[in-house]
C-alpha cells in the first residue's frame, strides 16, 4: 500500500459503526482476536466503502443500482497516489470508465482538488454518477460524459483542443461474464471456501470487454497515439504481467517517448500500471 494510503492500518469499526449500524451484521472476531469484516459478503463490503466516502471525503449521497461494481476505496486510493507521484503538477484528469460510483474523481478531486472528466459506455451507469457529483457539492469539478460507441476509447469523448495531465483507466479484465465467474471462483478456492460469486458484484460492462484486458489495453495504445497532443500522461491499470511485454513492443513501434511500469499491491493482489508519453 502506498505510504500517503490513509488506510494503511486496520479499519476502526467501532468508529465506523456510528456512521452505520448496520455493518454490525456483519462484524466477525478473527483468529488473532480483533474485529473484522465478513469480505464474503457483498452487502458488507458495500456498507464499509460507502461509509468510508461519507466518513473521509465528506459525501452525502453515495448509492449505487444493486449488482453493480461496489470500488474498493483503499485500493482505488493507491491508483491515484502513484499518478500524484508521477505527474505531481496535475490539475485535470480523464478517467477512462468511471461506473457508477465515479470513485477516481472523488478521490482525485478531494485528496488532490484535481479537476475531473469522466466517461462511460452504459447510459445507466452515466446517470448514477452525475446523479452524485450533482448532490456532493465538494465535486463541482466533475463532468461525467457518455462514450456512445463501445469500440472506441479516446475517440468520440475527447474535444478537439482540450488537453489533460494525465488519464486513468481500471479496465474491465475479462472476456465474458463466464470467465468473471470462473474467476471468482478460482479465488475462493483458494481461499479455502465455497463460491460466493462476485463479493464486489458488477454488472457485463464493468466486468468484460470484447477480446478482454489484451485487447482494450491494444486498443487504448494506439488511440492515445492519436491524441498524443492533448494529453501529457496516459495510465492503465493492468491485471496480468504478460500483456506488458506485448504494450511495450506496439508502444515503441509507435514511437513512445518514455514508458514507466508502477507497481501496486494490496495484500496478496499484484497489480502494476503502464504509463507512457509521447
Amino acid at each position: 500500500m502506498h505510504t500517503k494510503n490513509r488506510y494503511g492500518g486496520k479499519h476502526d469499526f467501532a468508529a465506523l459503526l456510528d456512521l452505520e449500524p448496520e455493518m454490525a451484521d456483519y462484524l466477525r472476531n478473527a483468529p488473532d482476536g480483533h474485529t473484522t469484516l465478513d469480505f464474503t459478503k457483498a452487502r458488507a463490503v458495500y456498507l464499509l466503502n460507502r461509509t468510508l466516502l461519507k466518513r473521509d471525503y465528506d459525501l452525502e449521497h453515495w448509492d449505487l443500482p444493486r449488482g453493480y461494481l461496489t470500488p474498493a476505496v483503499p485500493g482505488r486510493l493507491d491508483y491515484i497516489h502513484l499518478l500524484a507521484d508521477l505527474a505531481p503538477r496535475t490539475e485535470r484528469v480523464l478517467d477512462i470508465g468511471t461506473g457508477a460510483s465515479v470513485i477516481y474523481p472523488i478521490l482525485g478531486t478531494r485528496e488532490y482538488g484535481w479537476r475531473f472528466v469522466g466517461t462511460d459506455v452504459n447510459p445507466k451507469s452515466i446517470k448514477v454518477a452525475r446523479a452524485i457529483v450533482q448532490f456532493n457539492p465538494g465535486l463541482r469539478g466533475v463532468e461525467v460524459r457518455q462514450q456512445n460507441d463501445a469500440g472506441h476509447i479516446f475517440a468520440g469523448v475527447l474535444l478537439p483542443g482540450e488537453r489533460f495531465d494525465l488519464t486513468m483507466c481500471n479496465p474491465p479484465f475479462h472476456t465474458d461474464r463466464p470467465t468473471a465467474l470462473t474467476a471468482g471462483r478460482t479465488k475462493w478456492t483458494k481461499l479455502g471456501k465455497r463460491d460466493r460469486g462476485l463479493t464486489f458484484a458488477g454488472h457485463d460492462a464493468e466486468l468484460t470487454t470484447p477480446g478482454g484486458e489484451a485487447r482494450f489495453l491494444r486498443t487504448m495504445i494506439a488511440e492515445s497515439s492519436i491524441c498524443r497532443e492533448q494529453v501529457k500522461w496516459f495510465t492503465c491499470l493492468v491485471s496480468q504481467r504478460g500483456y506488458l511485454s506485448a504494450a511495450h513492443q506496439q508502444l515503441e513501434a509507435l514511437g513512445v517517448v518514455e514508458e514507466r511500469v508502477l507497481d501496486l499491491a494490496q495484500g496478496n493482489k499484484q497489480m502494476r500500471v503502464l504509463s507512457w508519453r509521447w
